[in-house]
């Protein structure tokens, strides 16, 4: 008698061929799961809005650390003059 279980016939009245066809089974089935998780994993290439974005984003960002270390710099210049006029 065979039957038909994720699209491979297989005989179920065979002694000892169920175990060696299920783990071929398993086996395809995890190749199969490998590669749609392979595929999920794919990046698509970013779109040209995305990627102005992305620049304007990383600009700001520049932007903003230099205005940081300007402050930075001139608590400390301040901070000097505070010592050594006092």
């Amino acid at each position: 008698m065979k039957r038909r279980i994720g699209g491979i016939a297989r005989s179920s009245w065979r002694a000892g061929e169920g175990m060696r066809e299920m783990s071929l089974l398993n086996r395809f089935q995890r190749a199969r799961a490998g590669r749609r998780t392979a595929v999920r994993e794919r990046r698509r290439a970013p779109s040209f809005r995305e990627m102005r974005a992305r620049l304007r984003t990383e600009k700001a960002e520049a932007k903003l650390l230099d205005t940081e270390i300007r402050i930075h710099e001139e608590a400390a210049r301040i901070r000097r003059d505070i010592r050594t006029g006092a």
